[in-house]
C-alpha cells in the first residue's frame, strides 16, 4: 500500500517537527543533567535521555533516508536489514527512555527506599507514579498513553528483546506476482546445481522487482498480541509522543505530588 500524496505532506511536516523536538529536548535534558549535583540524575538525563534521543533522532534519519515515503520498488533485502536494525534500536530507546527519566525523578527527590527499591522504578508502576506530579500522572493514565504503552510499546518492546525480532517483509505481491516469485525461487537451487551463476544473479534481480515495498512492520505472525502495524507513522508517533512527554517532565519533574 502506498502513501498518498497528502500522506507524504503530512508525514514529511511531522518528520521535520519530531526531528526538531528531539533536538530541543536533548539541549534541554543535558542542561538539567549538568546543573545537577546528583550522581544519580546526571548519570540518567546525560547518558541515559540525551544519548537515547540521540539515538531516536538518527534513527528516524536513517530510515527515512533508506526507506523514503516515495518508495514505490521493493527495497533490496541488504536494505530492508539496515532498516531493521535502526528500527530495533528506535524501540528499545524508545523504551529505556521512559526507564532513564523515571530513575532521574526517584534520585532528585531521594525515593529509592519509598518505591521499593530498584524493582519499584518506573513511570508506569503505581509504586512511582504515586510521586510524579499531577501533570505528569495524569498524562501517563490517560487512555491514549496507556494503549499505546500496553498495546503497543511494551509488546513489541518485550518480542525484540526476548521473542521474534520486528520484521518488515521485503515486499507486497499480487496473486500472479506471487506466484511467479515463488516459480523464481523454486528455480534457484537448480540454477545452483549447475553453476550457473549469471542466470541466478539475473533470476534474483527478477525477484527485487516484483511487487512493491511493504509500508508495515510486526514481531511474529503467531498469537494475538502481534499485528501489522503502518511503517512511518507509527515511528513518527512514537517520536511525537517523546517530544510530548519530554517537554512536559522537564516542566515539571522538580515537583512532587
Amino acid at each position: 500500500m502506498d502513501y498518498t500524496e497528502e500522506q507524504i505532506d503530512k508525514f514529511e511536516a511531522e518528520y521535520t517537527k519530531v526531528h526538531q523536538g528531539l533536538q530541543e529536548l536533548m539541549l534541554q535534558t543535558v542542561l538539567a543533567g549538568q546543573e545537577s549535583d546528583h550522581a544519580g540524575v546526571k548519570e540518567h538525563l546525560l547518558y541515559g535521555v540525551a544519548r537515547r534521543l540521540n539515538i531516536l533522532k538518527r534513527c528516524l534519519e536513517n530510515i527515512f533516508s533508506e526507506f523514503p515515503l516515495t518508495a514505490s520498488k521493493p527495497l533490496h533485502r541488504d536494505v530492508v536489514y539496515d532498516v531493521q536494525i535502526n528500527l530495533h534500536a528506535y524501540v528499545m530507546s524508545l523504551s529505556g527512555i521512559f526507564d532513564n527519566w523515571a530513575w532521574s525523578f526517584v534520585y532528585r527527590h531521594d525515593l529509592l527506599t519509598d518505591v521499593g527499591g530498584k524493582h519499584g522504578v518506573g513511570l508506569f508502576r503505581e509504586s512511582t507514579c504515586k510521586y510524579l506530579p499531577k501533570p505528569i500522572r495524569d498524562y501517563l493514565a490517560s487512555e491514549t498513553i496507556t494503549n499505546w504503552h500496553e498495546k503497543y510499546l511494551k509488546s513489541y518492546r518485550d518480542a525484540l528483546a526476548h521473542r521474534i525480532p520486528l520484521y518488515i517483509p521485503p515486499a507486497e505481491f499480487t496473486s500472479e506476482e506471487g506466484e511467479r516469485y515463488n516459480d523464481l525461487e523454486n528455480k534457484k537451487m537448480e540454477l545452483i546445481k549447475a553453476m550457473e551463476w549469471k542466470k541466478l544473479d539475473d533470476l534474483y534481480e527478477e525477484q527485487e522487482n516484483i511487487g512493491r515495498p511493504s509500508f508495515m512492520f510486526l514481531h511474529s505472525f503467531e498469537g494475538e498480541s502481534s499485528r501489522s502495524v503502518l511503517f512511518h507513522p507509527q515511528l513518527l508517533c512514537d517520536g511525537l509522543s517523546v517530544v510530548e512527554f519530554g517537554a512536559l517532565y522537564m516542566k515539571h519533574w522538580n515537583e512532587l505530588a
